[in-house]
């Protein structure tokens, strides 16, 4: 629809890769399918939707034992895909971008890895990031982290957009944490209740492409993969 691509080319400042087709927006999503009388998932449904244009780029649907991840689809170099936190899966992360791909995808900080070079004499030693000490260095402002994607042998260049959230919605995001761990008969830690009131988005994109309010803002257009679903 013209106001997605309006969105994108307006307000995000992305009209020159936009138009030019440089680069292709999909947003990725899965979701469960049960049978009448069923008690828990009998399918999984696989969707990717082209956000320029809202068009179904791709439906997959699989047994409940096909989980979340990129290899399900038919993506090209010069796709960038908006995925959740289901997807911090570096095993096929780093493949995909490795072959000309992007994602822009909201950071788990307890599922997937992120590094950054060794400042010390060992220079070419990753250090895995202590997001609950670096947010906190930051002081609740918003910026624009690098960091580096390891799988294997191989390195990717990234960013993480960090973004605090505003009080009212970090009381409900705590909330909610508590409530997770509490169903889970624990209590939540410090760092989890404090990563909490961080919105995390991590990208391959340079942030001269895609900077920290730009990231944020093209995260939350992708819930129009759920109003698809």
């Amino acid at each position: 629809m013209p106001w997605v691509k309006s969105l994108l080319g307006g307000v995000f400042g992305l009209s020159g890769v936009v138009d030019s087709g440089k680069l292709r927006f999909i947003v990725i999503d899965g979701s469960t399918v049960q049978e009448p009388g069923a008690t828990g998932t009998t399918y999984r449904l696989h969707i990717a939707l082209d956000l320029i244009n809202l068009h179904l780029h791709q439906v997959e649907v699989t047994t409940d034992k096909d989980g979340e991840n990129l290899d399900h689809y038919t993506l090209e170099a010069g796709d960038v895909v908006l995925i959740d936190r289901g997807y911090n899966q570096p095993k096929t992360l780093v493949p995909f971008i490795d072959r000309g791909g992007d994602v822009v995808l909201r950071y788990n900080a307890h599922g997937m890895n992120l590094y950054e070079a060794d400042q010390g004499e060992d220079t070419g030693r990753m250090i895995k990031i202590d997001w609950y000490e670096r947010l906190r260095q930051l002081g609740k402002k918003p910026a624009c982290v690098p960091v580096w994607l390891c799988h294997g042998n191989k390195r990717i260049q990234g960013y993480l957009h960090a973004i605090p959230l505003p009080e009212s919605k970090a009381a409900e995001a705590r909330r909610k944490a508590r409530q997770r761990a509490k169903d889970k008969g624990r209590k939540p830690g410090t760092e989890a209740l404090y990563l909490s009131e961080w919105v995390l988005i991590f990208t391959s994109l340079p942030p001269e492409i895609l900077c920290t309010t730009t990231a944020s803002t093209l995260y939350r257009v992708r819930w129009q993969v759920e109003l698809v679903i």
